[in-house]
């Protein structure tokens, strides 16, 4: 029973007339009335709400009036909810959307993968096949997007499951490819000259030991070796020479310079994706009127959430940062620290992936530049390919 009246129910008085008789009848009919407690000229009790007024007809019966002291349940905060037409409106309008948007991607689970390998499969997803927060799922384009995460070259194997608005991405790395030494039917020689560290022949004949000093164009790798019986072996030279060199570069950084520099004032712009629908708002202007060649912009892919709930909503928003050309002028550990940056610049583009084993710097502060001067000596294959 109050279980019942969890849902609905009433609680009352009953005084004057013959009370004792009208709890009789209602026993006889079957309405069971609990916390049934006794007052001056009567009682008071509780009772189911579609029960009362079959208690007030037999109340009348025995000349009983009844009082209600208090309604309790849930049907009686529900009640001022029943009669507005437009949350039923909205409800009837709620249930077909929700069903229809079991269709789009409301979250997406990479699984144990890192935070670079999720930020890349979703730009991959969302520039080749649109697959995004939002679209609506097909088959075809689930294939579509295995083939294009295939084809970034990044992994071996995809496989993209939906259901129920979440998509699984599930993927495996893709080995590095052993690199194939062919050889050239001519001498290898060297770039540079250096003090040979390690000689490992893939195929050929090697021309240079370990310990040895070369000087540039030197021959590193030969084609061709004698057998001790005087018959020459022609084979392809390839092949890897380490050695330890020096490489020098130097750069001037003046100490004015003119500059693009953020003003702070921004321009965002806001567009929404759902089910292959777009909508752009308007933007949002922090003092930026119009754009220029200097201003920079930045594109970002974020869902909507509400509370912490994923929403099947895409947004683009992208932010434009007005910059204007001013002269800026650097302190010396400033300048030097442009001017070293610029020297691993031209150490990268001249020899790339080589090792700094050491060193040597020199620095000259002019009126109004600094010389930065450096040799760096190396560790690197230097065979000429």
């Amino acid at each position: 029973m109050e279980v019942v009246q969890l849902w609905a129910g009433v609680s009352f008085t009953a005084r004057n007339g013959n009370t004792e008789e009208l709890l009789n009848d209602a026993a006889r009919t079957g309405i069971y009335l609990s916390k049934i407690r006794p007052l001056p000229g009567g009682f008071s009790g509780r009772c189911a709400a579609w029960r009362y007024r079959r208690l007030s007809a037999l109340a009348r019966k025995n000349r009983v009036r009844l009082r209600v002291q208090r309604r309790r349940g849930l049907f009686f905060h529900l009640r001022p909810f029943l009669h507005r037409t437009g949350l039923w409106a909205g409800l009837a309008l709620f249930v077909p959307l929700l069903l229809w948007s079991r269709g789009l991607v409301w979250s997406v689970d990479y699984g144990d993968l890192t935070a670079g390998q999720q930020a890349r499969i979703a730009a991959v997803l969302r520039e080749e096949t649109g697959l995004e927060p939002g679209a609506s799922v097909s088959q075809d384009l689930l294939t579509a997007g295995e083939y294009a995460l295939l084809k970034s070259g990044e992994f071996s194997w995809a496989s993209l499951n939906f259901f129920g608005g979440r998509l699984e991405v599930e993927v495996a790395e893709a080995k590095q490819t052993p690199l194939i030494f062919s050889g050239k039917l001519q001498t290898l020689h060297a770039k540079t000259g250096g003090l040979v560290t390690e000689v490992n022949i893939k195929s050929g004949t090697a021309l240079v030991v370990p310990g040895q000093q070369v000087t540039k164009d030197q021959p590193l790798i030969g084609t061709s070796r004698t057998e001790r019986d005087g018959t020459p072996i022609f084979a392809p030279a390839a092949g890897v020479v380490m050695a330890q060199f020096e490489w020098d570069t130097a750069y001037d950084q003046p100490l004015t310079d003119q500059a693009p520099l953020l003003t702070g004032k921004t321009h965002t712009k806001l567009r929404l994706s759902i089910g292959g629908l777009h909508c752009t708002l308007p933007g949002l202007d922090g003092g930026l009127v119009g754009p220029t060649p200097n201003d920079v912009e930045i594109t970002r892919h974020l869902q909507l959430e509400l509370w912490g709930l994923p929403l099947p909503v895409a947004v683009e928003e992208t932010t434009r940062y007005q910059r204007r050309i001013r002269e800026v002028s650097y302190s010396d550990d400033a300048a030097l620290s442009l001017a070293r940056f610029k020297c691993l610049e031209a150490l990268a583009k001249a020899w790339p992936g080589a090792q700094i084993v050491a060193q040597k710097e020199s620095v000259d502060r002019q009126a109004h530049s600094l010389h930065y001067a450096v040799t760096y000596t190396l560790l690197d294959n230097i065979v000429q390919q």
